[in-house]
């Protein structure tokens, strides 16, 4: 691969995330970048295919259905994409927890959140994200436990 291949694809990883980032956020599930063997991991769980993965963003939209999304940062070299995103919305349906559902409170929440990105072929093959799930309850004004 030549520095200008690399620099494109590079490029063109980024933007892919920070379209599907606003993508997700509308509820426009059917942009998901995601390969069909995809995993990702975040702290309420793991996703493995395609299918789980949505699941998993539908409940995030079924929770926070008027969400924003702002990228405010991104670092990249190769296949990589690490994205600093802050997810804002207010809590208006019940958001699926390991002890059960939580309530729709109305209240407002801010979450920012650090998204490691691997790509293979233009698609994200494997994505971590990282947040503050004890903070989200608190914002919530939850009790319950968040699993280990």
């Amino acid at each position: 691969m030549t520095l200008v291949q690399e620099r494109t694809n590079v490029a063109t990883n980024s933007a892919t995330f920070k379209q599907w980032a606003i993508a997700m956020a509308k509820g426009e599930l059917e942009k998901a970048p995601y390969a069909d063997d995809a995993e990702t991991s975040d702290p309420t769980g793991r996703y493995k295919g395609k299918a789980q993965i949505l699941a998993s963003f539908k409940v995030w939209k079924t929770a926070f259905p008027d969400a924003t999304v702002e990228v405010t940062n991104q670092v990249a070299e190769g296949e990589q994409v690490v994205s600093e995103v802050t997810y804002r919305s207010k809590h208006a349906g019940p958001l699926a927890s390991s002890m059960g559902p939580i309530p729709a409170t109305g209240k407002p929440i801010e979450l920012r959140i650090a998204v490691v990105s691997s790509f293979r072929n233009g698609l994200i093959n494997r994505e971590r994200s990282y947040f503050d799930l004890a903070g989200l309850m608190q914002q919530l004004g939850t009790s319950q436990q968040t699993k280990s």
